[in-house]
């Protein structure tokens, strides 16, 4: 049964944008509209069909589970997606949506989709920009890849902590090659007002991050207008960065709590701040289809809520991974893969070299004899790694290598190539339930919010541009 058109024929497409607002949940949604009363999404909200996400992944969840779930039409039992970067050779058997179009004949633009690494090999894309985590910069065309090497820096230098500014040529570069596709001047400018108030008052680093989407979304609208696709995709992970750190701020009746200092006051607009880019974003996708008879849908593939987290005493961060490989006595090949801290991913020859890489990295322990890993686990020739030491590893500051006559090593943070981070700890953490708007040409005003399994929204993607049936490979 269709889920957006009840009784309504399969018909010629009409251009779809799908607008990927990553974990925001109907309680951030309806927040937002109570403090900015006359904003896009208000009006978005009044003049759409709306949906309740659930995912049904198992284990933790994660962004890149949960939106290859939502894309590929099966949860992570059958698409084996555990982590970002990894072999994804066991879900070609369940190609995601976008693959499905585009060998149906669409047009179709891809700008920052989880899992969407690497680009096809076949010039039949209207746009292609991976994921803000790919290996590399390689996008189609070409001309795009500008944007995505300084999208990578940033995302490698501000992964887990905004660090003081470096600026260097290729850099600069960068940044006059992304004035040639898309990047305004007015952006430029808020970015410049921005790093001047970093100067005065060090908290608004913490927003930096959200900074990158605007740049992403001056190149992705550059490429929507000059291509013209029949269905797009814009990934946006900014809001979900401040709900993940500044929830009990923004909702501090969640932990019967008070502000009570200036830093905390100031975190209590974070997330207000990022739902305003993400608000101007979606007034111009609205404007867009409004304009081409089209439909958009702002969606997120899971939630969050509020989390009370046990005694913080700092975290561990790889940022030498060199060193790192070096002290654990790993002399095999071994690529570094950029992750989301507090996750660590690696690339290697062959499955073998991976599997002996995991077995290594388990002899890491605390001077107790406990795991410095929450989750190890690998895919192919791939590992992802959780980093997290107990307080007594955090206190110590060091590990200890188990070796097979049982004798420990120890080995200092230092020599690990790991610092020592103190950070907010975060007060919001993911939950099965996200949001979905449908708007657009044709669509009924219905906010009755149904709970539909996000399993579901592959094929009513296709239905809306015209296929019928959840067509693979």
């Amino acid at each position: 049964m269709a889920l957006f058109e009840k009784k309504s024929p399969i018909k010629s497409s009409e251009p779809l944008i799908l607008y990927e607002l990553n974990e925001v949940p109907w309680r951030v949604v309806d927040w937002y509209i109570q403090l900015r009363s006359k904003s896009a999404i208000a009006r978005l909200l009044s003049r759409s069909k709306t949906f309740t996400t659930v995912t049904k992944d198992e284990g933790e969840l994660h962004p890149w589970t949960t939106w290859p779930t939502f894309h590929r039409g099966v949860n992570n039992t059958q698409h084996k997606i555990r982590f970002i970067n990894q072999n994804l050779d066991e879900a070609k058997s369940y190609p995601p949506v976008w693959e499905t179009l585009s060998q149906a004949g669409k047009r179709v633009g891809i700008f920052g989709s989880l899992q969407s690494y690497p680009p096809p090999k076949e010039d039949g894309y209207a746009f292609y920009v991976p994921d803000t985590f790919s290996p590399g910069p390689e996008t189609l065309p070409a001309k795009y890849s500008a944007f995505q090497r300084f999208n990578l820096r940033q995302t490698q230098q501000d992964g887990a902590q905004a660090s003081p500014l470096q600026f260097d040529g290729s850099i600069a570069n960068d940044v006059l090659q992304m004035m040639q596709i898309g990047l305004r001047l007015s952006t430029c400018k808020t970015l410049a007002v921005h790093i001047a108030k970093e100067r005065i008052n060090p908290l608004y680093r913490s927003r930096r991050a959200v900074l990158q989407a605007l740049v992403a979304f001056d190149i992705f609208r550059h490429a929507l207008n000059d291509e013209k696709p029949d269905f797009c995709t814009f990934f946006t992970n900014h809001v979900a960065g401040v709900m993940h750190r500044y929830w009990k701020y923004t909702f501090p009746e969640d932990f019967n709590a008070v502000l009570t200092t200036d830093a905390e006051r100031f975190h209590a607009g974070s997330i207000a701040f990022a739902m305003d880019i993400a608000d101007a974003q979606i007034a111009y996708l609205m404007d867009y289809v409004d304009a081409v008879n089209g439909k958009l849908i702002v969606a997120s593939s899971m939630g969050q809520e509020a989390v009370v987290r046990d005694a913080y005493f700092g975290e561990w961060r790889i940022t030498d991974a060199q060193n790192f490989l070096k002290a654990i006595g790993w002399q095999l090949p071994a690529q570094d893969l950029l992750a989301m801290q507090p996750d660590f991913n690696f690339s290697f020859n062959s499955d073998q070299h991976a599997e002996q890489f995991l077995q290594l990295t388990a002899r890491l322990i605390d001077s107790a004899g406990k795991s410095i890993w929450k989750r190890a686990q690998r895919m192919g020739a791939t590992v992802n790694l959780g980093l997290a030491p107990s307080s007594k590893a955090i206190s110590d500051g060091a590990a200890f290598m188990a070796n097979p006559d049982q004798a420990l090593a120890r080995l200092t943070i230092a020599e690990l190539g790991i610092q020592l981070l103190t950070r907010d700890p975060g007060t919001g953490y993911h939950q099965p339930r996200g949001s979905l708007l449908l708007y657009g040409h044709g669509v009924p005003h219905d906010d009755s919010r149904l709970e539909i399994d996000s399993t579901a929204m592959r094929p009513e993607i296709l239905r809306l541009m015209g296929i019928n049936g959840d067509v693979r490979g």
